[in-house]
């Protein structure tokens, strides 16, 4: 018995594989890393000071340096500082935000699911009712009251992160948690005497990492453009530190230098779509390969 499991074990390993080989699963797998390592080794690629406000940055009219002038290879902001080397340290921000509250988020979800899911009763009642009332909260300007009275620190920004994007998916393990609940080696499990804490943390939980897998992913592009949002709004990172929420606030009334405004965007689009495209690509390779029917 032992070979036959470890030949399946082998066989589910190749085909995750090979649903892994598309073509969405590597471009989204690339621009994701490309952009981990923009935030990981940010002066293997520029060597200049993001927040330096060089002399040369500007214009005699004191306008900003487009791409590809002299030494800026994306020219400059308004204020003369290097702009490509702010876009490659803003990614260090986007990392940050789309895996710390991603992943407290998560763990924290992934543990109300799961308790009121195996506890059921008043616990299961009281846990998912509360859910369903932060779910129904109107997140995005509770997040900026918060801020606004507590400080605009990274620490708050996190917390205030996790706070409100957790439910969703909590509701979404609660459901799982039920289904895992109904199958035969749960059955078979309690019939042999274990409790439920047991079941939970041997049987019901490691079948929920594929799910946690997607939905870290997915939560990634969500986490990235709202604290894209909130900066744009002044409610995010605070200047000088580069972030690119903040550099399209900057560059809203700088419509005579598009520069400032298409590369944040740009940045931001690529790393959500890539997030996006991973977790597509990992779901999909969870399913079973779905055979063509010849007429």
């Amino acid at each position: 018995m032992a070979p036959a499991a470890a030949s399946t074990r082998r066989r589910g390993g190749l085909q995750v594989l090979r649903g892994l080989a598309r073509p969405d699963f590597i471009v989204g797998a690339l621009l994701v890393a490309f952009w981990a390592f923009c935030a990981l080794f940010p002066t293997v690629l520029t060597s200049a000071d993001p927040t330096r406000i060089r002399d040369d940055g500007l214009t005699l009219l004191g306008e900003p340096l487009p791409p590809g002038t002299s030494s800026f290879l994306l020219g400059t902001d308004s204020l003369g500082r290097d702009f490509f080397a702010r876009v490659v340290h803003g990614a260090r921000v986007a990392m940050i935000i789309a895996i710390v509250p991603n992943a407290l988020a998560l763990a924290f979800a992934t543990l109300v699911g799961v308790v009121a899911g195996v506890m059921r009763g008043k616990v299961e009642f009281v846990l998912m009712r509360v859910t369903e009332a932060i779910m129904v909260l109107p997140g995005f300007m509770i997040a900026m009251a918060v801020i606004s009275t507590l400080g605009t620190s990274t620490t708050v920004l996190i917390l205030t992160l996790v706070a409100f994007s957790w439910t969703y998916t909590a509701r979404v393990i609660y459901g799982e948690t039920l289904r895992l609940r109904e199958m035969l080696f749960v059955e078979a499990a309690l019939s042999v005497g274990a409790g439920r804490w047991r079941i939970a943390a041997t049987h019901i939980v490691p079948h929920l990492k594929p799910l946690l897998v997607v939905y870290f992913t997915m939560n990634a592009a969500f986490m990235v453009l709202l604290e894209a949002g909130l900066g744009f709004l002044g409610f995010g990172v605070q200047p000088p530190t580069p972030s690119w929420g903040l550099m399209l606030a900057e560059a809203r009334d700088q419509f005579f230098y598009p520069w400032l405004i298409l590369v944040p965007g740009l940045c931001l689009a690529s790393l959500s779509v890539g997030f996006y495209l991973v977790g597509q690509g990992i779901q999909n390779a969870g399913r079973p390969a779905e055979k063509a029917v010849v007429l």
